[in-house]
Parts: structure tokens; sequence; C-alpha cells
């Protein structure tokens, strides 16, 4: 049997592009005896030894087995009474973060990879497994920080040129800004409001912080989420983060309410922070589902939805609510 394959063209960052071919493949029908002497006879060729994959005449996947099971058993042990033939594996074509979730989550070295047909292709290995968490880890922390264009490596982020930086990071910082004067527009909108409540101004960064806090949470969980579980139920995972969220909100709400209260002695002050807070967080946590949702269902990365983009949607938004209930209930009480 013919233990080293061919490894054919797969596009960049898939499980077909990372999959080793120089591994150990075996019969159903050979013994522990012949997988010894292939063991040792080839060993130099292999790339890992992790596993030995039992294929057919045909080469379609058919079990796997650990290394050590070959000097657990009797010589003349036929492989197929030893293999385990319920088999983890992924598609060629399979993302290389999917790969990866998929070895942590089943505790394995190394995963297989197979066509539509079942026919054996390669092994992710586990040194690859580990490299791609790292890729995908740092990849996710810049853009969650609003930074995009870099290379995956630190290398690039300690040696790239001053332009290629700046260039990086200045797009997410240039519609944070517009976010900013939006905001402050909005602000200015209600400039009578703040006129006779002076009080409101000082709870901006408290209502503005604490709907940033919530939503940074419930996307950090749902993009954790969404890549453990590509086959998540979004109106489930939706309707139980507005749930949390609500009771986050609620909680919140009314320990900032009965500090405005017992504080400053102002009851309206108190209704007004804690309706207000009450609904920035809800909105929060609606804008910080559905952003990373939304990127998914358009292919596109979650993790570009946390940060800086879900951030200054919620900014605007918790702002303007604030101020809209200060108007109404200034009016009312």
């Amino acid at each position: 049997m013919e233990n080293i394959k061919k490894k054919k063209g797969f596009p960049l960052d898939t499980a077909g592009s990372l999959m080793t071919v120089q591994v150990p493949l075996v019969l159903e029908e050979q013994t522990i005896a012949e997988v010894q002497q292939l063991l040792f006879k080839k060993i130099g060729a292999f790339k890992t030894i992790n596993y030995f994959y039992v294929v057919d005449r045909k080469e379609r996947l058919k079990g796997v087995f650990s290394v050590k099971e070959i000097f657990h058993y009797p010589k003349n042990k036929k492989i197929a009474d030893i293999m385990a033939k319920k088999i983890i594996s992924c598609r060629a074509f399979a993302d290389q973060k999917r790969v990866a979730i998929l070895a942590l989550r089943n505790n394995l070295k190394a995963i297989p990879v197979v066509n539509k047909d079942n026919k054996f292709l390669g092994v992710v290995t586990s040194d690859t497994i580990l490299n791609v968490l790292h890729k995908e880890h740092i990849e996710d922390i810049l853009l969650a920080g609003g930074i995009s264009k870099l290379d995956d490596s630190i290398k690039a982020l300690t040696t790239a040129s001053v332009n290629l930086i700046v260039k990086a990071r200045l797009p997410w910082l240039l519609f944070g800004l517009l976010g900013g004067v939006v905001t402050a527009q909005i602000i200015g909108f209600f400039e009578n409001v703040l006129a006779s409540q002076i009080l409101l101004a000082l709870f901006i960064p408290v209502i503005v912080y604490i709907s940033d806090a919530v939503a940074t949470q419930t996307e950090t969980l749902i993009i954790r989420g969404m890549a453990i579980d590509p086959k998540i139920s979004v109106r489930q995972y939706f309707f139980r983060e507005l749930k949390i969220g609500s009771f986050l909100a609620l909680i919140l709400g009314v320990i900032l309410a009965f500090i405005a209260f017992f504080w400053w002695q102002e009851s309206t002050l108190a209704v007004i922070l804690g309706l207000s807070l009450f609904c920035g967080i809800s909105l929060s946590v609606i804008v910080a589902t559905l952003v990373p949702l939304l990127l998914e269902r358009l292919k596109k990365d979650p993790a570009m939805g946390s940060g800086p983009f879900a951030t200054i949607i919620t900014d605007v938004l918790s702002i303007t609510v604030y101020f809209l209930i200060a108007t109404l209930l200034l009016k009312i009480l």
C-alpha cells in the first residue's frame, strides 16, 4: 500500500492547503506485525505517526487507530479488529478555523481530510492545528481592535513599516471619528434638555460605557459560539441573548436609579437613568448579536463585527435613547 500520497492544490486557509500527505496508511486485512514492519521501515518518511489511518483498496477511509495500539495487541491481530470505525474527519475545503475547533472539541491530535466520496486525502497535524489557533487568535484580536490588512504573525506587528501600520489602523478610526461627530451632533440636538437638567451630562459616560461593555461581552460569546458550532440556531441564540441582556439591563438599571436617587435626591433623574440604561443595554445586546450573525451570513469573519463597528452603533443608539427618554420624562414628571 502506498503511504505517501500526492497533495493537490486547494484554496489558502482550508484543510486541503494545510494537510500533510506523509502519513501511514494501512489496509483492514493487514496484521499488527505488518504495521510494525511498515513503521520501522518507513518511519523517516512520515511527518506524523500519532495515528494510523485505515483505508480500503479504493483509498476510502474506514478507520483509525493510535500508534500505541500496535504494541498492545498480539502481532497476528487484524487491523479491522482494533481500529475505531467512528471517525472524525473534515472536507478539503473546510475553513482552517473549523478544523482546529473540531480537533479541540473531540480531543484529537490530528484531523483526517476526505473528499465527498470519503476518499482519504491527507491529515491536518497537531502542529498545524496549534499554528492555526495561534493565527486565528491574533487575527481576531486585531479585527476586534479595528486593525486589518496585516499579516497574521506577531513578527508582522513588530516589523511592518509605519505606513503599513497606519493604513491598517486608520480606516476604523476614521469611522469612529465620524461616529463621534454624529454622537456630538445628537447631544447638540438636546441642548435645551441639558440646560434644564445639567446632571444628565454627568451620566453620559456611564450610559455609553455600560452599553459598550455589555455589547463587547455579547460579541465575544457569540463569536466563540459560532466558531465552535457552525450550525448554531440564529433564532434560538438571538432570543437567548436578548433574555440574558434584559436581566443584566434590569439589574444595572435599578442599581443606577437607586444610586442617583439616594446620592442626588433626584427622583426624576433616577427614573431617567434607570430606564435609559435598561434600554441602552437591551439595544446593545441586539446590535452585538445581529452584527456578527449578519457578517457570518455574508461569509465575512464575524470578528470584524466586534470592537469598532458595533461599538460605534451602540454609542449612537445609547446616547439617542438616553436623551429621548430624558426629553419625554422631563415633560411628564
